[in-house]
Parts: C-alpha cells; structure tokens; sequence
C-alpha cells in the first residue's frame, strides 16, 4: 500500500478545500446536531465515491459534490451494508462477551482481559468487513455483492494482513486528527482521516482486481 500516495493526494486536486469544506461540513452536522440518518449519508456516500474512483485509477479520485443525488443513495445502500455487518459481529461479539462474564471458572482479571481482546477483534472486524463490503458494492454498485462468501474467502485468505495494516493505520490515524482538532474542527480533519482510509481500502481493491468492475460500471 502506498501511505505517501494516500496522504498526499488529496492536495492535488484544484479544488480539495472546498471540497473537504463541504464534507467537514455534513460531518460537523452529524457529529454536533445529530442528524446522521440524515446527512450521514452524504459522508458515506462520498466515502464510497472515494473508494471506486481509486480503485478505477482516476488521476484526481476526490468526487465532486454536484451528483447529490448519487451520493444519497451510495451513503444509503453504504450505511445498511454496514448496519447488517454490525448486526452479525456486534451479535457474534456480544455473545462471547456475555459468555465470558458468565464463565465462573476465569477469574476477575481473565474475564477483564478477554473482554478487552474480543472488544478490540471486534472492532477490527467491523472495520475489515464493513470496508470490504463497501469496496465490493463501489465496484459492481450491486448491493447484493457486498455480502459475497467466496470474495471474503479470497480477502482473509491473501489479503488480510493488508487490511489489518490500514486498519491500524487509520484508527491511529483518526485519534491524532481528533486530538488537532481540537473537538471543534475534529468534524474536518477526520473527513480528511476518512478520505485517507478510503484511498487506502481503494488501493486494496485494486490489488483484488475490483478496478476493472468498477470500470466496467461507469463505462
């Protein structure tokens, strides 16, 4: 994965303030007035955006903000396939846990350490299975797509190790852009900390072969 590539090419694009402004500024709206499942969508939807036009090698990947519409419906049909991942590990997860507070044999201190290792698994399988069911959906726009068995064979099998290094990445990432926010301008900085996994995630799916789908798609 390229990490200069991915930090650096958001400034190449003539008109990067404007649009990062414009992104920051559904963010802050979902962050400080609590309209998510309003324009939340909108920061998915771009995530996405970001997503498939790296993974089609386009030379300046930031969308623009003029096909609102677009953006809708992608942070939409985003934001479910995240929702169902969260049901299914968030349910996996949630078992463990409670099995582990019931299990009498471990003692205080074990039960605390497992929880925290299933809590932090957890985590970094939303993040790993989220990321690939948007990146699936991003290349053939087919909502169904996002839930393949055989490509998630395919991912843990060859590219898991680069999952969890952007993974990690972003989450350190993410903390130090919050922390120079300052909670006021965090909504802006970590819109661009979401730009950066997304190039990073695009950069994967290339590697997948998911750009000549994508490709396909906008053709």
């Amino acid at each position: 994965m390229n990490y200069s590539e991915a930090l650096s090419f958001t400034f190449r694009d003539e008109q990067w303030l404007k649009k990062l402004g414009i992104g920051g500024l559904f963010n802050l709206l979902c962050w400080y007035a609590g309209l998510f499942f309003v324009l939340g969508f909108f920061v998915v939807g771009y995530y996405i955006g970001v997503l498939r036009n790296v993974m089609k090698g386009e030379e300046r990947p930031l969308p623009d903000w003029s096909d609102l519409g677009k953006v809708f419906v992608d942070g939409l049909l985003g934001t479910i396939i995240a929702f169902l991942y969260l049901l299914v590990i968030g349910g996996i997860s949630a078992a463990l846990i409670v099995g582990i507070a019931n299990a009498y044999t471990m003692t205080d201190g074990e039960r605390a350490v497992w929880i925290v290792l299933v809590s932090l698994l957890t985590l970094f399988g939303l993040i790993i299975f989220i990321n690939y069911g948007l990146m699936r959906f991003a290349a053939t726009e087919n909502f169904g797509a996002a839930f393949s068995l055989s490509g998630m064979a395919r991912l843990l099998r060859s590219h898991l190790g680069d999952f969890l290094a952007i993974s990690f990445f972003s989450l350190i990432l993410n903390a130090m852009l919050f922390l120079a926010g300052l909670g006021i301008l965090s909504p802006f900085t970590n819109f661009w900390g979401l730009i950066i996994q997304a190039h990073l995630f695009g950069q994967c799916a290339r590697t997948l072969g998911y750009e000549s789908r994508a490709a396909v798609q906008s053709a």
